[in-house]
C-alpha cells in the first residue's frame, strides 16, 4: 500500500456508513446496512472480554473511506485467544495492497493477544479472494451457504399442518408477540430455549452459550425484528422451540429467517417444520416475495427441512481456519 495515497486510522462509528457501503458495492445482494452492522457488532462488543478491533483505511486526497477491516471474537463460540477477521475494500482501489496492510496490521494485533487460531471466510466463486486466504495460511474447513425460497412457488398444501398433532401432545403454538415480547418471563424463557437448541449447531470452534442481553439484541430487539412473524412453541410454562423471521432493510421485498431450534427433548415432533411452514405462509399473507436463510454444509436436519420447504441454494461461502503455535491454551 502506498503510503502517500492512502492512510490507515482506527474505526469511528460514522464509519459504519463506509462499511455497508463498501459491502453492498462487492454484493449488492447479500450485504447488510450501516445499521444493521452497528447494532449487531455493538451488541457483541458489549459482552465482557469480547474484542471488537477495526480500522479503516482513507484516501488522503478525499479523506474518503475506501476499505476498512476487522477483528472480533465470535458470541457463541467465544474464546479470548480466538478470533474472526474480515477485511472489505472498495472496487476501484483493489489490487494496491490495501488489503494485505489491513490483514497484516490485524494479525499483528492479534498475536498480541496471543493468538490461538483465526478465522476468516470468502464465496466460493471469488477466487482472489480465496487465493488471498490460501496466501496467509488458511486452510478450508467448511462451506456455509445462503439460500432462497420463492414465496408464491411455494406449494404449501404439500405441508400439512402439524398443529393438531402436536395440540394433541400438550403443545402449544405461538408467537413471541402473542406471548408478550417485552415481559421478562417470556424473555427468560427464550434466551433459555436457545442456549439448548443452539449447543450443537454446526459452528468454528467449541459452543459457548451468548450471554441474555446478546440473544435479545440479535433474536428480539434487531433492527429487522418482527415479533409477529418470529413463531414459537410451548409445552406447559416451557418455550420448547422457536423460528424468527427478520426484515431485510436493504431488500423490502425479503424476510430473513433467523435463529431456528428445538429443545432436544422435544425433537423428532415435527416443532420446526411446522414452525418453518407459518413462516413461510406469513411471508405470502403480507405480501413477501423471497425469504432467505443461512445453513452450515454440516446441519443436515435443518437443510433437509428447507430443502422440502423449497429453499434454493443461491451463494456459497467457504470458512477458513489459520492456527498459531504460540498461543498460551
Amino acid at each position: 500500500m502506498d503510503h502517500a495515497i492512502y492512510s490507515v486510522r482506527p474505526f469511528t462509528d460514522p464509519d459504519y456508513e463506509a462499511e455497508g457501503r463498501i459491502d453492498h458495492e462487492v454484493d449488492p445482494k447479500h450485504a447488510h446496512t450501516a445499521d444493521e452492522i452497528r447494532h449487531w457488532t455493538e451488541a457483541g462488543a458489549a459482552a465482557p472480554g469480547r474484542v471488537n478491533f477495526k480500522l479503516v483505511v482513507e484516501d488522503r486526497e478525499s479523506s474518503a473511506v475506501v476499505a476498512y477491516g476487522g477483528l472480533q471474537n465470535l458470541g457463541s463460540s467465544y474464546h479470548p485467544q480466538k478470533f474472526w477477521i474480515g477485511v472489505g475494500v472498495e472496487l476501484a482501489h483493489r489490487h494496491r495492497g490495501i488489503g494485505r496492510e489491513l490483514y497484516t496490521l490485524l494479525e499483528r494485533e492479534a498475536l498480541a493477544r496471543n493468538v490461538l487460531c483465526l478465522w476468516g471466510g470468502a464465496r466460493d466463486d471469488d477466487a482472489r479472494s480465496l487465493r488471498f486466504l490460501g496466501q496467509q495460511g488458511f486452510v478450508p474447513v467448511r462451506k456455509t451457504w445462503l439460500s432462497r425460497l420463492d414465496v408464491a412457488a411455494t406449494d404449501l398444501a404439500r405441508f400439512p399442518d402439524r398443529s393438531g398433532t402436536l395440540s394433541d401432545l400438550g403443545i402449544r403454538l405461538s408467537t413471541i408477540q402473542a406471548e408478550g415480547p417485552a415481559r421478562p418471563e417470556v424473555r427468560e424463557g427464550l434466551y433459555r430455549l436457545s442456549t439448548l437448541a443452539a449447543a450443537d449447531i454446526p459452528r468454528q470452534g467449541g459452543y459457548t452459550p451468548v450471554t441474555f442481553e446478546e440473544f435479545a439484541a440479535f433474536d428480539l430487539d434487531g433492527p429487522g425484528a418482527i415479533h409477529e412473524g418470529t413463531f414459537v412453541a410451548c409445552k406447559g410454562q416451557e418455550f420448547v422451540g422457536m423460528s424468527s423471521l427478520e426484515r431485510v432493510q436493504s431488500q423490502p421485498d425479503t424476510l430473513r429467517v433467523g435463529f431456528t431450534g428445538t429443545d432436544p427433548k422435544f425433537r423428532g415432533l415435527g416443532i420446526a417444520s411446522e414452525l418453518k411452514r407459518r413462516a413461510v405462509q406469513y411471508a405470502r399473507e403480507h405480501g413477501y416475495r423471497y425469504l432467505v436463510t443461512a445453513n452450515d454444509s454440516a446441519n443436515r436436519p435443518i437443510w433437509a427441512i428447507n430443502k422440502k420447504l423449497g429453499f434454493r441454494q443461491e451463494v456459497i461461502w467457504v470458512q477458513a481456519e489459520k492456527t498459531f503455535a504460540s498461543g498460551t491454551p
